[in-house]
């Protein structure tokens, strides 16, 4: 019976044309539908027992429309908690930008950096993205950070090569990688606060904030007159007690908002079980 009751005959279909009816129904002239619609158009003809199980699993196993296609089931796996990077330039991140807008001098993709404790950024602009230029440019923010103990890279060729592999187990840097085309926004001013850290990359660094323009402006308004600093000794027991100081907010922050990020993220999320044998799409 119908939507508006008049009553059909439906074709039980043999088992051996089955699977071809569903590729029809859903794949056909259908054009990808959805399990609704596709289960639609199949039930104003066709039946067999458990059919409607069928269809549905066909469809969400349906490889082109996982890929490509709206995701059926739109709920996310709950959010998984990473450890606070406690070490500056410990651990650090490494993408390429490009191409952008050529630079008088021939410079047309930009090799970006950031620390992943303090989220100190650095940046190398270079002509191309080959194995070559990219270990050079390493090597320049390596000058500037400090060999870290991981490197945090995308798949991409230039920092799979052989050479950028050799280069950076030469230096006992541990790579791992991100997923493709799953880039995290990484960017980030070395003088503006950071919300996770509720400080700015430099004061992690360098214990106090870059001279920027403002700063100027400010000093010249109150005319401000240098002062001595304090004693060379004096100085490095402060320094390294504010550092402690700053370490241990920071640490506190980024803990308070990675729980915060967290819950509000697992709102919509369900978390899925997984046995032995069960089959999964790997994107």
């Amino acid at each position: 019976m119908d939507k508006t009751g008049v009553e059909r005959l439906l074709l039980v279909v043999p088992k051996k044309y089955r699977n071809d009816l569903k590729a029809f129904c859903h794949e056909g002239t259908s054009g990808h539908l959805g399990v609704t619609k596709t289960k639609d158009i199949f039930s104003r003809h066709f039946f067999w027992p458990q059919c409607y199980k069928e269809i549905e699993d066909y469809v969400r196993s349906c490889g082109r429309c996982q890929r490509v296609g709206k995701p059926f089931d739109k709920k996310k796996a709950p959010m998984k908690i990473v450890p606070v990077i406690q070490e500056v330039f410990s651990k650090i991140n490494v993408d390429a930008c490009g191409p952008l807008p050529v630079t008088p001098s021939g410079k047309k993709y930009m090799l970006t950096a950031m620390c992943l404790s303090s989220k100190y950024p650095d940046a190398v602009p270079v002509e191309d993205i080959t194995s070559v230029t990219v270990v050079d440019a390493l090597m320049q923010i390596f000058s500037r950070m400090g060999f870290p103990k991981v490197l945090q890279l995308d798949q991409g060729s230039s920092f799979t090569s052989a050479l950028s592999t050799t280069f950076l187990e030469k230096f006992g840097i541990k790579v791992v990688h991100s997923s493709v085309y799953h880039p995290q926004t990484l960017f980030a001013l070395r003088t503006v606060t950071h919300e996770s850290t509720g400080f700015t990359p430099a004061e992690l660094v360098h214990d106090k904030n870059l001279r920027t323009p403002l700063t100027l402006l400010y000093e010249k308004w109150l005319d401000v007159e240098e002062t001595e600093g304090e004693p060379v000794t004096e100085y490095v027991f402060s320094l390294i007690n504010r550092m402690k100081l700053c370490q241990e907010l920071t640490i506190s922050k980024m803990e308070e908002c990675q729980q915060k990020n967290k819950t509000w993220y697992d709102k919509r999320a369900v978390k899925r079980e997984f046995r032995i044998g069960d089959l999964v799409l790997m994107l």
